[in-house]
């Protein structure tokens, strides 16, 4: 017996998948799951950035003034 793993993206299409699969006499389905939904990337967090301006001589109205040059 030869054994594949597949994945499929698109959910609509699982299921369409999967119903043409269980027809077939000579595929066994060993685990039916649905798809899972993608995982949520985990925020870092905020302090991990601790010390990130350490030893740096800049204020706030340096940062703004970079980022938004026209205004004054």
């Amino acid at each position: 017996m030869e054994t594949v793993t597949i994945k499929i993206r698109n959910k609509r299409k699982f299921t369409k998948f999967m119903e043409f699969v269980k027809d077939l006499d000579y595929v066994e389905i060993v685990s039916d799951k649905k798809p899972s939904s993608p995982k949520k990337s985990v925020g870092m967090d905020i302090f991990d950035l601790e010390g990130l301006w350490k030893d740096r001589d800049i204020t706030i109205e340096d940062i703004r003034a970079k980022a938004w040059p026209k205004r004054k």
